[in-house]
């Protein structure tokens, strides 16, 4: 696989998990520039910039470390 392909099976991903979560602990687990935001009792992880194989080693790290996970949608590739 090229580096080409592999930028081309990236995807825009976001994360929907319960409660406050450290916006610190987020970021050790998660590639750069992703944006976090809280509302209430939920914690978004957004612009998630991964591949499939990122994504299912980062919902695996994320609910080994007892974050429960809402939801996860998936957007556009990544240009």
């Amino acid at each position: 696989m090229t580096a080409d392909t592999k930028k081309n099976d990236q995807q825009l991903y976001q994360i929907k998990l319960s409660g406050q979560v450290d916006d610190d602990f987020i970021t050790s687990f998660c590639p750069p520039g992703l944006t976090i935001e809280h509302d209430g009792d939920v914690t978004f992880i957004s612009n998630l910039r991964t591949d499939q194989s990122g994504m299912i080693g980062l919902i695996r790290h994320l609910h080994n470390l007892g974050c429960t996970i809402l939801s996860m949608n998936c957007g556009c590739p990544h240009p």
